[in-house]
């Protein structure tokens, strides 16, 4: 018995401090992570799925699909026995299963009934947490089925292995604490907020006055989205408010970082694009907006545009200042029809 809690204490270490070098644990939501989770959710056909994090405190879901949920206890049992297990967890009927029958997931919204999870391992092998899917029917699956959660845990393994942040944004995580990554990323729409905001865009000016390369913002502020919330309610306006972060992110480059400046309007910073570069992008972040409804509910569909401002740093501009270019530039794209890129010219900084 004693060997086998040195082994336990020593698996746990291992996956905390995995989870700390790849700086993921409390960090915005990625599309490469989103993605995944959207397609295991269709090849299962169930409503729900995500990518899950075990940390020491909490189950932290880096990628969900069908589920606002962004956090569980550790204790709530699926996600912590999928990583710990040494193959697949197929939880058939979670209420006529013991170990998982008071698990909030369960008691509780989603109610879920079917679990089926596989761990995912870091670049060093251990073990970090798992990818899941989930339904509220009780129903089995084929081993055949559970390729298809093998393979799909293959590409997030392997995004792992490859994947890049932008240079200020990974010094940045992995210096500061859990806790203080917790305080900065919107439980809403899985960006960083105004804090991580500021301490990002403060970062990224740095590097780039280090490195000498340019560095742009595109402040994007929805269209009459009042309206949204006064005729549907908020609930609405917050599910079209979680699908825009999603396409900004998947419209952004992996270097670029998103975040929540308030209410509606939404910052993308831009490192090493000066002007030219930056409209090129804002217009990309633009049509992936307009370019479909977004769809709430079973037959609600909304069509969403947006404005954008676009500022570029320039040498020794404080972040407040760039923000207000920005900003400045974004009111010029409101008034000249909405659902357009404006440019801030660099005489507007004395204004």
């Amino acid at each position: 018995m004693p060997v086998t809690r040195r082994s336990d204490s020593s698996s746990e270490q291992q996956r905390l401090d995995a989870l700390e070098r790849l700086a993921v644990l409390y960090t915005p939501a990625e599309e490469c992570f989103d993605r995944v989770t959207r397609l295991a959710a269709r090849v299962f056909a169930a409503p729900i799925a995500t990518f899950a994090l075990l940390g020491e405190r909490g189950v932290w879901f880096k990628a969900r699909t069908g589920t606002d949920l962004s956090e569980v206890a550790r204790d709530d049992g699926f996600t912590t026995t999928a990583t710990r297990s040494a193959g697949p967890l197929v939880v058939a009927d979670a209420l006529a299963d013991p170990r998982f029958a008071r698990c909030g997931l369960v008691v509780n919204a989603p109610y879920a009934r079917f679990y089926a999870g596989i761990a995912i391992r870091s670049p060093d092998g251990a073990k970090i947490g798992a990818l899941g899917v989930i339904d509220n029917e009780p129903r089995h699956v084929a081993d055949s089925e559970i390729v298809y959660l093998r393979d799909l845990a293959a590409i997030i393994e392997d995004e792992l292995h490859r994947r890049q942040l932008a240079l200020a944004q990974g010094d940045m995580l992995r210096e500061l604490g859990e806790a203080r990554r917790r305080s900065m990323v919107d439980p809403l729409t899985s960006v960083w907020n105004r804090a991580g905001l500021d301490t990002i865009l403060t970062r990224e000016l740095e590097a780039s006055a280090m490195r000498g390369s340019p560095l742009s913002l595109a402040m994007v502020d929805l269209d009459h989205f009042k309206a949204v919330n006064d005729k549907f309610g908020h609930g609405v306006g917050d599910t079209v408010l979680s699908e825009v972060a999603r396409r900004l992110r998947a419209a952004a480059r992996p270097v670029d970082s998103v975040a929540r400046f308030g209410g509606e309007e939404f910052v993308v910073i831009l490192p090493g694009c000066g002007a030219d570069d930056a409209r090129a992008v804002a217009e990309r972040l633009r049509s992936r907006l307009a370019d479909h409804p977004v769809v709430v509910g079973q037959s609600l569909q909304l069509d969403v545009t947006a404005s954008i401002g676009i500022a570029t740093a320039e040498p020794g501009e404080p972040p407040s200042v760039l923000l207000t270019r920005a900003d400045v530039a974004l009111y010029d794209a409101k008034r000249g029809g909405r659902d357009r890129v404006a440019v801030a010219e660099p005489s507007m900084r004395a204004h």
